[in-house]
């Protein structure tokens, strides 16, 4: 083994660590068949679970559809805020600039909108739904309207 051996333990270590971050979900989604704002829904999720669901790439969104059963759509925990003024769009340098924010917190930048998504910067109170039947992809409505939801628990990568 000699001088081999620990490139063979460090590139073992790699894969592991690859694999693992790849294939671990340290989450649950749970689907709630409850009709309810957008804002009653990450109450309940906070309260009874970790928070409304936040989808970080494909494999997630083919999860939720997999849960989804004849539902035909469902809040998620993105929600639109507005921006500041007009000076902040003046001071932006080309980073990842969107006005949607997912209710944990979380910096994930996937996004999986309809076809034909519409983002006027003038409607404020605007949330975001996966349609199940549109292979997941996500509408934005009112945040009032009141519809079953997506809680996740866990520890969201």
């Amino acid at each position: 083994l000699g001088r081999n051996s620990s490139n063979f333990r460090t590139t073992c270590f790699m894969f592991t660590a690859q694999c693992c971050f790849m294939d671990c979900q340290l989450y649950q989604f749970h689907y709630i068949n409850e009709n309810k704002t957008w804002t009653e829904a990450q109450q309940y999720c906070r309260e009874k679970h970790t928070d409304l669901v936040t989808v970080t790439n494909m494999k997630d969104m083919k999860r939720l559809i997999n849960i989804s059963g004849d539902q035909r759509e469902a809040w998620i925990g993105l929600i639109k805020v507005k921006m500041m003024n007009f000076a902040d769009h003046r001071a932006y340098f080309g980073l990842f600039r969107d006005n949607w924010r997912w209710s944990d917190g979380s910096s994930f930048s996937f996004r999986h909108w309809k076809k034909n998504f519409n983002n006027p910067e003038s409607i404020s109170d605007q949330c975001a739904m996966t349609v199940f039947g549109d292979g997941g992809r996500w509408k934005n409505v009112s945040c009032s309207v009141r519809k079953p939801f997506i809680c996740y628990d866990g520890e969201m990568l």
